[in-house]
């Protein structure tokens, strides 16, 4: 059975990418800016009608199959468990996964998706239709777990696949390094609803407001309860200020790079996929820190995963990392 540097799991979804002007009267109707929440069947209509006459861009989306995917294409073997639909959508969904391994994916139903309402800043708004994700099961997992170096969970909306989540994470081998984004949607179900994970998570990715929501604490306070948990490293996602990576013996503060703004869609998840690609190149972690913040900052300067950085990219600013150019 093939081995794998990562396994993804998470929701998948297809994003369909809206660019709005800044007098659209739906920004009167959402939550604030970098929000996302799941919506309900009369706001899906709502919204349909509104956006009607717009031609979206359409993207893989799912912040576990975003990682996996940007993975992939630095280069390294990536896989990814979940549920898509038996529909056209779905077939788009595991095409755009390539070159991530889209084998052990269930089909059936009806495909997620997610609306990315962008303003003229390129900030975000997410409204999230779970379909077929809402059915992930352990039915759906494979008998035989294919071997990794690391595993990546990132949310769902329902109560079945976030069991179906406790269920691999119990089936995988001590040796398997666990790293877990909780985003927004999993954060607001509150951090009891994951001590399973975090007893066992080498490194957790999150906003600032991720982190707030998740533990009811402060941000200083919820990093050192995720450190008390037994949570081997957060890091803190700062947009447009970096980022912080914290231990219990750590804290570094990871500059931005540099970038023209276009879609901050994935730009956290583009930077998970930089920094675990730092950990497998057996970089340091302040080496680590600069390629996540690097790749981030090439995924933002386009929409969808179309300007993610290429294997051929990425070779080149390691051998800057290791000083060999």
């Amino acid at each position: 059975m093939k081995s794998y540097d990562l396994i993804g799991c998470g929701a998948l979804n297809l994003d369909l990418i809206y660019r709005l002007p800044a007098d659209s009267p739906l920004w009167r109707e959402l939550p604030p800016p970098g929000a996302e929440q799941a919506i309900t069947p009369e706001l899906r209509a709502h919204v349909d009608a509104a956006l009607a006459d717009i031609e979206p861009t359409r993207s893989g989306g799912g912040q576990a199959a975003n990682t996996s995917f940007a993975l992939a294409r630095l280069g390294f073997s990536s896989a990814m468990l979940g549920r898509i639909g038996a529909d056209d959508a779905g077939r788009f969904l595991a095409a755009e996964l390539a070159p991530c391994d889209a084998r052990y994916l269930a089909l059936d139903g009806e495909s997620g998706r997610v609306y990315v309402l962008l303003n003229e800043a390129g900030e975000r708004r997410n409204l999230v239709w779970p379909a077929a994700n809402d059915d992930f099961s352990t039915a759906d997992l494979p008998r035989r777990l294919p071997p990794a170096r690391f595993a990546y969970f990132s949310s769902f909306v329902g109560e079945r696949p976030l069991a179906t989540q406790l269920a691999l994470l119990e089936r995988l081998p001590a040796d398997v390094e666990i790293a877990f984004d909780p985003g927004e949607i999993y954060a607001r179900l509150g951090v009891k609803c994951f001590i399973p994970f975090l007893k066992r998570t080498s490194y957790v990715f999150a906003t600032e407001r991720e982190l707030e929501t998740l533990c009811g604490l402060t941000a200083d306070k919820a990093l050192s309860f995720l450190l008390d948990v037994g949570v081997g490293l957060v890091v803190c996602k700062m947009g447009d200020r970096g980022a912080q990576i914290v231990g219990r013996r750590l804290d570094l503060y990871v500059p931005p790079h540099p970038a023209e703004v276009v879609d901050v869609t994935g730009a956290g998840d583009l930077f998970a996929a930089g920094f675990i690609g730092g950990l497998i190149e057996s970089l340091g972690l302040e080496s680590a820190g600069r390629l996540a913040a690097w790749a981030a900052s090439r995924g933002i300067a386009g929409l969808g995963r179309s300007t993610y950085p290429d294997a051929a990219a990425w070779r080149e600013r390691v051998a800057e990392e290791r000083g060999e150019i």
